[in-house]
């Protein structure tokens, strides 16, 4: 590695150890400040660590290196949009409880709605169920505004099975109220099925992570005992191999995330 790089990565180190933002004692407007001035920082640090690979690394390692982090992204990603949607999940069951509650003592369907987004502190929930009274008071069907508000929704699954049982009380004159408490019960024996199924993959979410981890093991230990690996794979036909032994790696480890997601995803 030449002396640049070294130099160059040594600054992108100091400055992503020096973000440390109090967060705990500062007003909330300051800590936004600050959290976006971080994730500028980061992606500062990060832009500064990639050109220096670029200047220090061959291109077969910079093209793996590109390959490692978009799935690596991608990955990230993946846990996120997980875990906003078990959030959702768990505000829209406590939303139709008091949807329940307001249709129950008889309040109308558009005050329920409203009272409901009123005290649901999620913001994709609130949304929906504000964007439901708006359309209702313009004239507009409850179901229709249920299914728009899928469309903007972690899990338009259950939006849309709102839209079916509120449909089925206007065709068939069923109360709203029961059928809204029915729509409830049904979102939380999905949401333990599917927490069950999650907790259930966890060991091989793991062991594929494990064997994901296993060649560059493998490496370190060739490493330390002498054999030089890296300088094989850094250059020539080596680096070519390096490519396809991380292309492979990383198609693994998404395959696999496909595979468990696909079995915790509930009925």
């Amino acid at each position: 590695m030449t002396g640049p790089a070294v130099a160059a990565l040594a600054l992108a180190a100091a400055a992503l150890l020096g973000v440390a933002p109090r967060r705990r004692l500062e007003p909330t407007g300051r800590r936004g400040r600050r959290a976006r001035a971080g994730r500028w920082a980061v992606a500062a640090v990060v832009g500064g660590c990639g050109a220096a690979a670029v200047l220090a690394l061959p291109a077969s390692a910079c093209v793996a290196g590109t390959v490692f982090g978009a799935t690596a992204a991608a990955r990230h990603r993946h846990r996120l949009r997980d875990r906003r949607a078990r959030e959702e999940a768990r505000a829209l069951e406590t939303a139709l409880d008091i949807l329940a509650g307001e249709l129950r003592i008889g309040a109308h369907p558009v005050r329920a709605f409203a009272v409901a987004a009123a005290e649901t502190r999620h913001v994709a929930v609130a949304a929906g169920l504000h964007g439901v009274v708006a359309r209702a008071r313009l004239g507009a069907d409850v179901a229709t505004g249920l299914q728009d508000a899928a469309r903007s929704s972690a899990l338009p699954a259950h939006w849309e099975r709102l839209a079916v049982y509120w449909g089925l009380g206007g065709d068939h004159g069923l109360a709203v109220a029961t059928l809204m408490q029915a729509a409830q019960h049904d979102i939380v024996a999905r949401q333990r099925f599917s927490a069950r199924a999650d907790a259930g993959m966890a060991g091989a979410r793991a062991s594929s992570t494990i064997l994901g981890c296993l060649p560059v093991l493998g490496v370190l230990l060739g490493q330390l005992l002498g054999a030089r690996p890296l300088s094989f794979l850094l250059g020539g036909s080596g680096g070519v191999l390096s490519v396809v032994g991380v292309c492979l790696v990383c198609a693994g480890l998404l395959w696999s995330d496909r595979i468990t997601g696909r079995a915790g995803a509930g009925p």
